[in-house]
């Protein structure tokens, strides 16, 4: 074994024996403060006059001290538990030593480009949307709006991958539970995470650009999308002990995903993008993203390891 599938497998896969109460202990806590503090900053913006509903995904433009106490808080949770209630469950995946980082990094720019690319190419030889290269009216390019996206979102999804993934499967994986089910539990909590954000925070015409979909269909495949998403970047995170492949897999899919269909690229007639919408619930996303996560998880359950090939 070379010195770094050592470290890797150091760093997912502790020697120690893991104590199973503190880590639910702990998973519970997190879970509590990160899902239900949203409402909590809600009250708080609402309390104080901050304006709601104005915000972007993309940058800190129209966002709230609410919205900042949103994310900082689950992060610094995570950080108080990590220190002051040891589980054993191991680090929290800041490292960039592991095992072949070139590939990982290489699929992780790739894949949302990919998908996205399939799932438009679908759509429209389906006859369901219509694409165009230019965007809507007083719009940037998207090459424009995906450069201008990414310095806000490495910092927003640093802090996103190290709240679900740097301590969040990290201490799933300490449950004792077995398959797909820790990353499905970081996934629940990680997309009830998010319904402030889109019910209050976020701009309601941007919010509408992106589905079609009633709140009644929108939340369940939603929790679906996002529930399948956490099996990749969970798988992600146990094979390399890094969080910081879902970094990049995370803030290219946001900054390419989010222009296309904001800024007027990607227009869907009826309900086309439930089946083969860009955004992470549509049943393309689904089986592209829920088929690249369990093929991870097969070859780490056929002995890969953390740092298989």
């Amino acid at each position: 074994m070379t010195t770094a599938s050592a470290d890797v497998v150091d760093a997912a896969e502790p020697r120690r024996p893991v104590p199973r109460l503190r880590a639910w202990i702990n998973f519970a806590v997190f879970s509590a403060v990160t899902v239900g503090g949203g409402w909590l900053f809600v009250a708080l913006d609402r309390a104080t006059g901050e304006a709601a509903g104005t915000g972007s995904v993309t940058s800190a433009s129209g966002g709230t001290n609410g919205q900042g106490l949103w994310i900082a808080v689950p992060a610094l949770t995570a950080l108080a538990l990590y220190f002051l209630s040891r589980d054993g469950a191991g680090p929290l995946g800041l490292t960039l030593r592991f095992a072949d980082r070139t590939r990982w990094f290489a699929f992780a720019a790739v894949f949302s480009p990919v998908t996205a690319a399939v799932s438009v190419a679908a759509a429209t030889a389906a006859g369901v949307a219509t694409f165009s290269v230019t965007p809507s009216a007083g719009g940037p390019s998207l090459p424009v709006a995906f450069a201008t996206a990414l310095g806000f979102l490495v910092v927003k999804n640093l802090l996103e991958e190290f709240i679900f993934r740097g301590y969040g499967t990290r201490t799933a994986m300490a449950l004792g539970l077995r398959g797909v089910a820790p990353h499905a539990l970081v996934g629940l909590v990680w997309g009830l995470w998010h319904l402030p954000l889109y019910t209050v925070w976020m701009s309601q015409a941007d919010f509408r650009r992106s589905t079609t979909l009633p709140w009644s269909w929108y939340l369940p495949t939603f929790l679906a999308g996002i529930v399948v998403m956490a099996v990749l970047y969970g798988e992600m995170r146990v094979r390399t002990g890094s969080i910081w492949p879902g970094v990049v897999l995370h803030t290219v899919g946001n900054a390419l995903t989010t222009p296309l269909l904001v800024n007027g690229h990607l227009d869907f007639e009826g309900h086309g993008d439930a089946l083969f919408g860009v955004a992470g619930n549509s049943v393309v996303s689904i089986l592209l993203f829920g088929g690249a996560g369990l093929f991870l998880l097969h070859r780490r359950n056929r002995g890969g390891g953390p740092a298989g090939t």
